[in-house]
């Protein structure tokens, strides 16, 4: 945890099937007074405000583009423009006291299910061919003879993909870890899981 004068940073990591519990993180933030600025997937930098009850949402576009007429929609909707990162979009919305009004933007079953399709086309599968093309790379260089293994260069290149097969063992075991999530989601929404 970082502050400068009214600049508060948190390092917090969060998954692709986590974007709830982000959301839900960053309105207890600005409920303790830390009105969410920006973030570069693990550093959040935050205004130190006054402690108010603001609902975020996170909305993912596959193209990554905001156009004015999806921004306007928000706005037509009361929620606030915050910040950008990647694919994601993050909206606020302060809560009024005594109004019973739902927060979500994703409230309805359709509009989630929606969501988690987005997720899992426009995020998940566009990484699994980078891991293919790495764990084949790291396959060649270690269990083939491919290049020539003798001498301080050819141990550099299996120290080398040693460690990127670890690497991507490790990102495959997420993967399909989020992917497993947003799946059950995805299930549960459908009304499929047993």
């Amino acid at each position: 945890m970082e502050t400068t004068s009214n600049i508060h940073v948190e390092k917090q990591r969060f998954y692709i099937a986590e974007f709830e519990q982000e959301a839900a993180w960053l309105s207890f933030m600005h409920r303790e007074g830390y009105k969410f600025l920006s973030t570069d997937g693990y550093h959040y930098r935050f205004e130190s405000v006054e402690k108010e009850d603001w609902c975020y949402q996170l909305d993912y576009k596959e193209n990554g583009v905001a156009e004015e007429d999806y921004l306007q929609m928000y706005r037509d909707f009361g929620w606030e423009y915050v910040f950008q990162y990647r694919n994601w979009f993050y909206f606020r919305k302060k809560h009024i006291e005594g109004e019973e009004e739902d927060l979500s933007v994703f409230s309805d079953r359709e509009s989630r299910l929606e969501l988690c399709k987005r997720i899992i086309n426009g995020q998940l599968l566009h990484l699994l061919p980078i891991y293919i093309i790495l764990l084949c790379y790291s396959y060649l260089v270690i269990f083939t003879d491919f290049l020539n293994h003798s001498g301080f260069f050819g141990g550099l290149l299996n120290g080398i993909a040693v460690g990127a097969l670890l690497v991507v063992i490790f990102g495959i075991g997420v993967f399909i870890g989020q992917f497993g999530r947003l799946n059950k989601m995805m299930k549960e929404l459908d009304g499929t899981e047993q």
